[in-house]
């Protein structure tokens, strides 16, 4: 799902923020090189690392940034996002997409697994009149991200 995910966003020509590792965000980020068209001018794939060194970045990145402490790179991967997908997910999952919540971001949760399943269509807290938006199919959740960044334009 997260390299499929990764070649739907690759001609929208935005920047991806991921936590710039293995697992799903290497997919993701796989997912974007392989389908990015030649002479991209703005879409970067950036990576914020929880160590404080570039050896366990994934070699799709453009930008790496080791903060040094994972609570930090919880905190700025969905802060720094202008909207937020989570796939699957552990609790640095479940952290990011509270604070996404916390900071009213568009959030959208792909599949069944981890957080993502467990979160579906719900509603955190009562700072929101929206729910988690939730999809299990990834053309779904690229026509609610196009749908989004229209409304954020």
């Amino acid at each position: 799902m997260a390299h499929a995910l990764g070649a739907g966003l690759a001609p929208l020509d935005i920047n991806v923020i991921s936590g710039g590792q293995q697992g799903v965000m290497l997919s993701l980020c796989q997912g974007i090189r392989q389908y990015r068209p030649a002479g991209y001018h703005g879409a970067y794939i950036v990576g914020i690392l929880p160590n404080s060194h570039f050896e366990d970045a994934n070699p799709y990145l453009d930008l790496a940034l080791p903060v040094g402490a994972a609570h930090l790179q919880n905190a700025l991967v969905p802060l720094s996002a202008d909207i937020v997908v989570a796939i699957g997910g552990a609790a640095g999952t479940l952290t990011e997409v509270a604070l996404a919540w916390q900071y009213k971001k568009p959030i959208a949760l792909l599949g069944k697994e981890g957080w993502s399943g467990k979160l579906a269509g719900m509603r955190l807290d009562d700072r929101r009149e929206d729910s988690l938006a939730h999809f299990t199919t990834v053309e779904g959740t690229l026509e609610w991200i196009a749908h989004t960044m229209a409304t954020l334009a």
